[in-house]
């Protein structure tokens, strides 16, 4: 919503009676609740996180209240005044789900009611994951699946808790009263949102990565400084020595370098004024799990053409289901490995996307290049926001057994 109502306004020239046509929407599933104000769900969610949030009565009225920003601040409006008078009402109830704090801490703290935004960050204090007394800050959630454990590797976080943390960062940074100590505190929490990102710059999943990138980009606005100068100095005793220079001129400007000897130990030292965004990125192959988590996986393969010098044809079965502690799963990816030299017949995808909510369907895959001692391929489905509940399979050949 944000992206359409707010930012294609801004740059695009959108006219103001498109964005008032999608509050309209919203304005009359509001007067259609039983509570002024309370926007209840009017669609299936794709995120069990905000599902279980939705149960609460303020569950939905905070995702429509706090999107875009700017309508929050329209505090004369009746869909940001009906939505917020709800607020205000369920924020007197028991509202123990770090989730909708979250939520409702940036909702309070953005239109200035220092009373409720002051409460809801004492509350989300209760609860923080802190790492030694100075180091990073984080939420996570009270029931989620186990997650699998990479000694030699940070474990990248669900999405749902990068969401919520970067939620408590807007929090901190848009308090009515701000504070170098609330600073202090917002840069421990950006520490932990940031070890979360991927070499791409993206998150978890697209969801996280709207509100996580929004809470970055807030705090570079809160902690800029226009005369900051970093040398950036890695070294190890290979011997090897890059250093990079961040100022004024080139501080949006992408510096990196490749590390010689890997795995090795390297130092980083950081000289000057103003913030710097270091990130390595190390990229490896992992077996695939043999264990299943969250699904059941069937894989098998049908319809075989393998005559002559026609080219080999056959149909791929899937059959799936969801075996995990939830009463439903979120959004989930099927990812289907082509065997080497194979292609999707594309009408059969087609035809399938029809039919996505089927848990068992298949399609068609051809030969496109001749590969000799094919090897099987995998299969894989798992969770999009909860990527520790996947299955594994294989597939191979059915020519000759492969």
């Amino acid at each position: 919503m944000e992206c359409v109502c707010n930012r294609c306004y801004k740059e695009k020239g959108l006219h103001t009676t498109v964005s008032l046509q999608t509050k309209i929407p919203l304005l009359s599933v509001g007067s259609a609740s039983v509570t002024p104000g309370q926007y209840m769900a009017q669609r299936n969610f794709l995120v069990n996180e905000m599902l279980d949030s939705s149960a609460d009565s303020s569950g939905t009225s905070p995702s429509v209240v706090s999107h875009p920003k700017t309508w929050v601040t329209q505090e004369k409006h009746p869909l940001v005044r009906n939505g917020l008078f709800c607020l205000e009402a369920a924020s007197g109830e028991e509202l123990n789900k770090v989730y909708i704090q979250a939520l409702l801490a940036y909702i309070f703290c953005l239109v200035g009611n220092e009373g409720k935004c002051d409460f809801f960050l004492k509350e989300l204090d209760k609860s923080a994951k802190k790492v030694g007394e100075c180091g990073s800050v984080h939420w996570e959630r009270e029931v989620k699946p186990p997650a699998e454990k990479f000694p030699s590797f940070y474990s990248r976080a669900p999405s749902a808790e990068v969401e919520m943390t970067s939620y408590v960062v807007l929090a901190v940074l848009h308090k009515p009263r701000r504070t170098q100590k609330d600073l202090t505190f917002a840069s421990q929490i950006v520490s932990w949102v940031i070890s979360q990102q991927n070499p791409y710059g993206g998150f978890s999943s697209t969801q996280d990565t709207v509100i996580a990138l929004q809470a970055l980009a807030d705090y570079g606005a809160a902690t800029y400084s226009e005369n900051g100068q970093n040398t950036v100095t890695i070294s190890s005793r290979k011997p090897f020595v890059k250093i990079f220079e961040v100022n004024r001129h080139n501080r949006l400007l992408l510096q990196q370098s490749s590390l010689p000897d890997v795995p090795g130990n390297y130092s980083l030292e950081v000289n000057g004024t103003g913030c710097v965004f270091v990130q390595t990125t190390l990229r490896y192959n992992i077996l695939l799990p043999k264990k299943a988590s969250g699904f059941s996986l069937s894989v098998q393969t049908a319809n075989a053409s393998c005559a002559g010098s026609v080219r080999v044809k056959f149909d791929i079965a899937l059959s799936i289901s969801y075996t995990g502690k939830r009463n439903i799963s979120n959004m989930a990816i099927i990812d289907v490995k082509m065997l080497s030299g194979f292609i999707p017949v594309h009408s059969s995808l087609q035809k399938r996307s029809r039919y996505s909510k089927n848990i068992s369907f298949s399609f068609s895959i051809e030969q496109d290049l001749p590969v000799s001692n094919l090897k099987p391929a995998s299969v894989m489905i798992y969770d999009y926001y909860e990527t520790d509940e996947n299955a594994v399979a294989e597939y191979k050949l059915p020519c000759n057994d492969g």
